[in-house]
């Protein structure tokens, strides 16, 4: 049991080591996204966001993902930002070059859309994901997620090491 330990513990703290700045990185940027809305306040400048009319009955978010996708050239909707006050507009990101924002009302009327393709959210974003450095960036993210499972697992099985064997009745 010993020497699974010892090895338990070199393939821990190796990937730790190697996957620390990574981990890092991710933590940090994916942290930062959690607050995307407030930097797309602060980046906006010229940009006022609109305020949505109040509608006595809101489409449903398929309806509304699909009215920003029309608004656009067709490209897929990566996420959306709900309405939270009635006089809020639905935010639709759109997967095209541009980095679309699609603002809408309720009933899925567009209300402004925004071109956010240089901003520091994007930015962000493409960090987090590796997209930044294109398909190695990606691979070495892909690499990151599967050495922080390598660690949870190595982690577990030193614990599970160090557990002591139950003794074993003995008959008289």
């Amino acid at each position: 049991m010993a020497i699974a330990r010892k090895t338990y513990f070199k393939l821990h703290n190796s990937a730790g080591l190697a996957l620390a700045l990574f981990v890092v990185i991710s933590a940090v940027t994916g942290a930062l996204l959690t607050f995307r809305g407030q930097i797309n306040t602060l980046e906006q400048g010229a940009f006022e966001r609109p305020t949505a009319p109040v509608v006595a009955e809101h489409l449903s978010l398929e309806a509304i993902v699909a009215e920003a996708e029309a608004a656009g050239d067709g490209s897929p909707a990566t996420d959306i930002s709900l309405a939270l006050e009635p006089t809020d507009p639905y935010l639709v990101w759109l997967d095209d070059d541009d980095e679309t924002e699609v603002y809408l009302d309720g009933a899925g009327e567009v209300l402004a859309t925004r071109k956010t393709k240089k901003g520091l959210t994007r930015l962000i974003f493409q960090l987090h994901t590796g997209e930044l450095l294109g398909l190695a960036g990606q691979g070495l993210m892909l690499a990151t997620a599967l050495g922080l499972l390598a660690l949870a697992w190595s982690g577990v099985a030193m614990w599970w090491s160090r557990r002591k064997p139950k003794a074993k009745p003995t008959r008289d």
